[in-house]
């Protein structure tokens, strides 16, 4: 159950950037701005996967009673913030190809 749960957190979020990947490939046309709408989504869709990971990774770790607790909450704490600093890039790259995309149809 617990399994479940990990996953109906991060369901929502995975589906979000999982379609948001596909209208990416499917709809964007070619260029700069796409790519980098396509690497922003990639850097936002592999933390979530990282972050669940280490969610199972840390209740694995709680079930089986390890010694230094201390020192893994921080481990994971640390990872946290660096997924959401790269979950931040990417977010930024998204940005930064639609005002390119922006730009472009101005021009036209």
């Amino acid at each position: 159950m617990q399994w479940l749960t990990m996953a109906a957190y991060a369901l929502p979020e995975f589906f979000g950037l999982g379609l948001a990947l596909v209208l990416l490939m499917s709809n964007a046309r070619q260029g700069p701005a796409r790519k980098l709408g396509l690497i922003g989504i990639s850097l936002m869709l592999g933390a979530v996967l990282i972050g669940f990971g280490l969610s199972i990774l840390q209740t694995l770790w709680i079930q089986n009673g390890r010694d230094s607790m201390q020192g893994m909450f921080q481990a994971l704490t640390a990872a946290r913030v660096l997924l959401n600093v790269i979950s931040m890039a990417g977010l930024v790259t998204v940005v930064w190809g639609l005002c390119r995309a922006t730009r472009e149809s101005d021009r036209r």
